[in-house]
């Protein structure tokens, strides 16, 4: 037997498709909610693929199909609602769905329902809780502008010496930059913004830097963000 009639045997398992087809649609709800790098859209299409080409040779039953689709339609609804019943009510239409995924006279390719409960109950958990906070954290996120940055004050996190050509990193504005500057400065040197360049602080020493009690005000003001 080779490599892929393996592959093929194991993603025809009724529970290793279903995984794949539910992980996919979730892959693929949270690409669209969080765009990023393109790793989640890539994680949603090969689970995706995957997930089909298992259930091409199993007893699928359409309306259970269209049932989990219903399911994750209503978990990406509750994305903008933010209410959390109707992500309660998308893992009980998920739940339903899963269980009528195969043809009900094929019970040799029936979901096992401890898998049915973990999916349901786990999305929701994720979707209602989870993803809520995630946005919401997002959305309280201060917006960084150059009316803002410029004259910040910050904390240099790695030295920029001869050798790095003066550039590093800083903590400014409770995020970390990449800074430069025209003199070479150690760890913990206090700084502030004087210009900006794309996404690069030009930055110098503070001839005073602020007291204790200021700093710590600071840093407790970047933690609650």
């Amino acid at each position: 037997m080779d490599i892929g009639q393996a592959v093929f045997d194991v993603i025809s398992n009724p529970n290793i498709a279903y995984a794949l087809l539910v992980l996919g649609l979730i892959a693929l709800v949270m690409a669209f909610a969080i765009p990023g790098t393109g790793l989640l859209e890539v994680g949603a299409g090969l689970c995706l693929i995957l997930a089909l080409l298992g259930l091409s040779r199993l007893p699928v039953n359409v309306a259970g199909l269209l049932l989990i689709l219903v399911g994750i339609g209503m978990f990406v609804a509750d994305l903008q609602l933010q209410s959390g019943l109707v992500a309660l009510g998308g893992a009980v239409v998920l739940g339903i769905g899963s269980l009528f995924l195969f043809r009900p006279d094929e019970r040799a390719f029936a979901v096992s329902w401890w898998l049915i409960l973990l999916v349901s109950g786990g999305t929701a958990v994720f979707f209602g809780f989870g993803m809520h906070r995630a946005l919401r954290a997002m959305q309280m996120r201060p917006i960084i502008s150059q009316e803002n940055i410029l004259g910040a004050h910050g904390v240099i996190k790695s030295p920029l010496t001869a050798e790095s050509q003066f550039v590093g990193t800083a903590q400014v504005a409770g995020e970390l930059w990449t800074v430069k500057s025209d003199e070479p400065m150690s760890e913990g040197t206090p700084v502030v913004v004087v210009q900006i360049e794309g996404l690069t602080l030009f930055v110098r020493a503070l001839a005073h830097p602020p007291e204790r009690s200021e700093m710590k005000l600071q840093a407790k003001e970047e933690e609650k963000r």
